[in-house]
């Protein structure tokens, strides 16, 4: 339908008086003119995200910002002991909020290199916890309330804003060479789709902070198997199928892969069939290496102790650029990017590296020296 608008004849004619009072005619001039239609202005919600921010800082430690909401994937920084830091939570804490906001946390196992931190971040910011169930008895048994923790069992979905929904994809745990799995073995293991509705699209995120790849990941999963309480799940890969068409994208734009070895494996089923975009492996600093003859383990001050080189990931460097997939390899810890409609591109994190003494770009303050799994991260018949 045109839509049609009056131009005013003079200063002192009213719309209603233009023939009778302004020498009203014959004239074209005098009448209404057929324009284009005029599109109202588009309104962006002012706590719409435009990005997704994400910042690794060592292991599977991923924080998360989508506008005015913001949370953490394990978040382990000491990677040492057997009780919580709360010293070293502080300075977490504190490091992303220069950037962000904490406002829930995601647990993707139970490991020392991932969990063991969450009953202290639970106790300073009492936001909620999203965890394996054996992680949210240790969140209680710390003296938190038990509300405060929900144990995952995987296809459970969480609106986090307006914006934001995280869909929980059972996974499996990492299988060394010469291992294959059951669909039974290791720990209860998460993986997290993330999405974020952004004024251009939905952005998209697949974060799994461990995982086996090849066959395993067309097995159903059973916990307790053989006891009174066994529980069935269906295959990893029909549970991420399933989570994706939920969340009605047509693609996964970046997918945090690992953990440290045979990826690639992983990365020939979910790159095709997810349409991956954007790799960016984690799970590094965890061993201890020689730095000329000391042995340097993982710590934040002293930065990334190993470099992650794709010459020892041949396979999955080949298999990345063959189908055009991006990789964005990490540098040093609080290396920091943003996702947007327009792609994924490294940002800068200056200010939240400061606060542990790292460089602004590149690795250090400490010597790096060799991946102490050198050799073993890609097996032979991978």
């Amino acid at each position: 339908m045109k839509k049609y608008r009056l131009f005013a004849l003079g200063a002192i004619c009213s719309a209603a008086a233009i023939v009778a009072a302004c020498g009203g005619g014959d004239s074209d001039d005098d009448v209404a003119q057929p324009v284009d239609p005029v599109d109202p202005p588009v309104v962006i919600p002012a706590d719409q995200p435009r990005e997704v921010r994400t910042t690794w800082f060592g292991i599977s430690n991923f924080h998360y910002q989508a506008g005015d909401f913001g949370f953490i994937l394990d978040g382990e920084v000491v990677n040492s002991g057997r009780a919580p830091t709360p010293a070293a939570v502080t300075k977490v804490l504190g490091a992303l909020s220069k950037k962000g906001s904490v406002d829930a946390f995601l647990v993707g196992h139970e490991h020392g290199d991932h969990a063991l931190q969450i009953p202290e971040y639970a106790k300073q910011t009492g936001k909620p916890i999203y965890a394996p169930r054996a992680v949210c008895e240790d969140v209680v048994a710390y003296g938190n309330p038990a509300s405060q923790c929900t144990s995952l069992k995987g296809g459970e979905t969480f609106e986090f804003s307006p914006y934001v929904t995280v869909r929980v994809v059972r996974w499996l745990h990492s299988l060394s060479c010469g291992v294959s799995g059951n669909g039974s073995a290791g720990v209860e293991t998460f993986g997290f789709l993330i999405t974020a509705r952004t004024p251009e699209k939905v952005v998209s995120i697949y974060a799994s902070d461990s995982g086996a790849g090849g066959q395993e990941l067309f097995i159903p999963r059973v916990v307790n198997k053989g006891t009174a309480s066994e529980e069935n799940y269906p295959s990893p890969f029909d549970n991420l199928m399933t989570a994706f068409k939920a969340a009605g994208i047509p693609n996964i734009d970046l997918w945090q892969g690992g953990p440290e070895s045979r990826v690639v494996n992983q990365a020939r089923i979910i790159v095709p069939a997810f349409g991956v975009k954007y790799f960016a492996p984690h799970h590094l600093g965890t061993r201890n290496t020689l730095v000329d003859g000391q042995s340097v383990g993982f710590s934040l001050e002293y930065g990334l102790h190993f470099p992650y080189l794709e010459s020892e990931v041949p396979l999955l460097t080949a298999y990345l650029k063959s189908v055009g997939t991006t990789a964005f390899n990490p540098d040093n810890y609080f290396d920091a990017w943003s996702l947007t409609a327009n792609g994924f591109t490294t940002v800068d994190n200056a200010e939240v590296k400061a606060v542990y003494g790292l460089p602004a770009t590149g690795p250090g303050p400490g010597k790096q020296g060799p991946n102490p799994r050198a050799g073993q991260l890609e097996c032979a018949g991978d």
